[in-house]
């Protein structure tokens, strides 16, 4: 277990102490992102792929005009990505209202991916936070919106 001593100073907002935040944040993402890691490799998939498989199922029938809003990235960056889970049936890619939009929602082997890279995190998250109060939580999630661009935070309010 990590010496607490060390997370916790009184002297939180210089220099030193906002680096051991990054360094925080750096390894936590590392770490909660490996264990999908390791399965979307094994599919010749990246986290690219992770994301996209996330957002799709999280709202079914996603256009991509939205989903290129939530990721913040451009048409091409996607465009390879979500060609290739098309071809490889995780995403199914159909029509919407005019013939311009284009609509996403996860197959069922998309479904059970998306499922088995979730479970992992969920996991991940419950296993730590289960022995945090309320409140403690609240502060950490909190800390974690504030974090996001303040534009950015009505995205996440609208997917939420």
């Amino acid at each position: 277990m990590a010496d607490l001593n060390k997370l916790l100073t009184p002297i939180y907002l210089n220099e030193k102490e906002i680096r051991k935040i990054i360094e925080l944040m750096f390894f936590s993402y590392r770490d909660f992102t490996s264990g999908p890691d390791k399965i979307l490799e094994k599919i010749k998939f990246g986290r690219a792929h992770h994301r996209v498989i996330y957002f799709v199922g999280k709202r079914n029938n996603l256009t991509i005009k939205e989903l290129l809003s939530i990721l913040k990235i451009t048409k091409q960056s996607l465009s390879r990505v979500l060609n290739q889970l098309v071809k490889e049936k995780y995403i199914v890619l159909s029509i919407g209202e005019d013939k311009r939009t284009k609509k996403l929602s996860l197959s069922r082997r998309g479904l059970e991916l998306e499922k088995k890279l979730s479970e992992i995190q969920i996991n991940k998250i419950f296993n730590v936070i289960k022995n945090f109060n309320e409140n403690e939580i609240n502060g950490f999630k909190k800390v974690l919106f504030e974090m996001i661009d303040h534009k950015n935070q009505n995205k996440f309010n609208e997917i939420n």
